[in-house]
């Protein structure tokens, strides 16, 4: 090849590489969760304060997690019903109800979990077992979390959840941590593992839209 021909296909590499770059910060700026309609489960509140320990109310994490989760999905273009915007408890079947009357495309409840075994450690997504979708959702979140979290790979698995089986579109559970593992706790009670948080959950709708 010579040197002329070199330098041409040489510049042409790079414009692509450039322009591919370019693709992928705009698909990234336009994130595929805009113009999608998308349900935030806070779990628990008012007078449920759900799993507690170390200084943590499952109620207050997941609600602070859900809100961050919440402004960065409207800053992307979706549409999202919060089934609590406040520390009041909602029944179950309801939670469901408002995001399937609102025409949700996707339903994500968040929550923390707890164990007899304070050693026990790690992050898990659920999805309805007879939900294939939910499933697909469900995995996107955990790999989501996993990463940005670095924490223990607790899988992803099946449950007959009320707000699982009781939405209409696909579904899924996601337990950040564990509030009696001292060192978790420890983690989740921080403004920076919240933002993590709900960028792990961004994420994975992202992925999964």
């Amino acid at each position: 090849m010579g040197r002329k021909n070199f330098v041409l296909k040489g510049a042409a590499v790079f414009i692509f590489s450039v322009a591919s770059v370019a693709g992928l910060s705009a698909q990234k700026a336009d994130a595929s969760v805009s113009g999608e309609t998308i349900a935030i489960d806070a779990g628990h509140g008012g007078h449920d304060n759900g799993a507690t320990g170390n200084g943590l109310y499952e109620k207050e994490l997941v609600y602070d997690v859900a809100h961050r989760t919440q402004e960065l999905l409207e800053e992307a273009g979706a549409e999202v019903i919060m089934t609590r915007d406040g520390d009041y408890f909602v029944e179950l079947i309801e939670r469901a109800n408002l995001a399937n009357d609102g025409g949700a495309d996707s339903f994500v409840s968040i929550h923390a979990n707890s164990a007899s075994d304070a050693s026990v450690s790690g992050t898990e997504t659920f999805h309805h077992p007879s939900d294939s979708e939910g499933e697909t959702l469900a995995s996107d979140l955990q790999s989501s979390m996993v990463q940005e979290f670095g924490s223990n790979d607790r899988g992803v698995k099946s449950s007959d959840f009320s707000v699982l089986r009781n939405s209409d579109m696909p579904a899924a559970l996601v337990e950040l941590g564990f509030v009696s593992n001292q060192a978790e706790a420890d983690t989740m009670l921080t403004d920076a593992f919240r933002n993590e948080a709900a960028n792990a959950i961004y994420q994975g709708l992202y992925e999964y839209h």
